[in-house]
């Protein structure tokens, strides 16, 4: 897929645009506390999925119609598979790909570091604002 950022001069673009992507991580992260990491078809009969209304229940801020564009979003770029479950009512699902799993792995020093050093970067934005309302 196509994006906005030059693929020949870095092959990291794409990460950089999932990253960037105001919803992808938001929605990775929310998919990957409710469904694990893993793909394959559990043996009790749980297929490892998430469903959009329950996907869209654990992140209070987004509407319907950004949901669905970013797992379509995520669905094309390889990291979310979306499939119809083996349960007695087939229901659309959602799950991680591998490549969403070892994605969020390398994201997760990233993600932390934030959670460590939230304090300083609100500070920090919290003094622009001053400063800036002040000129």
């Amino acid at each position: 897929m196509a994006g906005k950022l030059d693929y020949e001069y870095c092959q990291a673009a794409p990460v950089l645009e999932w990253m960037s992507r105001k919803w992808a991580l938001v929605v990775l992260l929310r998919m990957e506390e409710a469904c694990g990491t893993d793909r394959v078809r559990k043996a009790d009969g749980d297929d490892g999925g998430i469903r959009f209304g329950d996907l869209f229940r654990s992140i209070p801020q987004i509407s319907e119609k950004v949901l669905a564009a970013t797992l379509d979003y995520l669905e094309g770029e390889g990291l979310v598979d979306r499939y119809v479950s083996s349960h007695v009512c087939p229901h659309v699902s959602y799950r991680l790909m591998p490549l969403a799993a070892d994605f969020l792995r390398e994201i997760s020093y990233v993600i932390e570091w934030g959670q460590l050093h939230f304090s300083e970067i609100e500070r920090g934005r919290r003094k622009h604002c001053v400063n800036t309302d002040k000129q």
